[in-house]
């Protein structure tokens, strides 16, 4: 149920996974929290954002780990 909140769109934050309605990618939310940026802070800093758009996210980072690094990588 959490990956249907996941979207891929063509021209959409050049195709990477992103939170269905927004434009906020997935690896970015990944990367954040590696750095150390808890939960509380990505829903206050993103306030589009609910909890479970964040277990989504962290779902798809699961079932899909290299992806995502992969675009942390290119993103770095």
């Amino acid at each position: 149920m959490a990956a249907t909140k996941i979207r891929k769109t063509p021209g959409i934050c050049e195709g990477a996974a992103c939170i269905g309605r927004t434009q906020i990618p997935v690896w970015q939310l990944v990367a954040l929290r590696s750095q150390g940026c808890s939960d509380q802070n990505l829903l206050s800093d993103y306030p589009q954002l609910s909890k479970d758009d964040l277990k989504a996210a962290f779902a798809y980072y699961a079932q899909n780990t290299e992806e995502i690094d992969d675009a942390i990588s290119a993103e770095t």
